[in-house]
């Protein structure tokens, strides 16, 4: 699937939403847009554009970029991936459910400890 097919969908799937709101959103809260990781300006190359409006980020005077929690390179303008997580929780580009908390790694070491007294 082409960059232009997924931006179209998107952009489908959000006029969408707009016009026919689903009874309850189940996208995240203000407080976690909120909490985004900002990419500073300074980080921000000269072809880093927005997956979802496709403008570069640095034709703006003052750039609003945030990173989502699922992978490092999922970022967006601010004001585009703002009204997707109000309606959806999830990532646009993976799917990847937001709002799931990270499951800690148990490691079980079944080994008993080496003990080199007998030969």
């Amino acid at each position: 699937m082409g960059d232009s097919q997924i931006l179209e969908q998107l952009s489908s799937q959000l006029l969408e939403d707009a016009l026919h709101p689903p009874r309850q959103a189940d996208g995240v809260s203000q407080e976690f847009l909120d909490g985004l990781d900002r990419i500073p300006k300074k980080k921000l190359k000269k072809d880093d554009t927005c997956a979802i409006c496709s403008t570069p980020y640095l034709d703006d005077r003052y750039p609003l970029v945030v990173k989502l929690p699922c992978n490092d390179l999922h970022h967006f303008d601010l004001e585009c991936i703002g009204p997707w997580l109000k309606l959806h929780a999830t990532c646009p580009l993976c799917r990847k459910n937001l709002l799931e908390k990270k499951k800690p790694v148990v490691i079980v070491d079944d080994e008993e400890p080496w003990d080199d007294t007998f030969g």
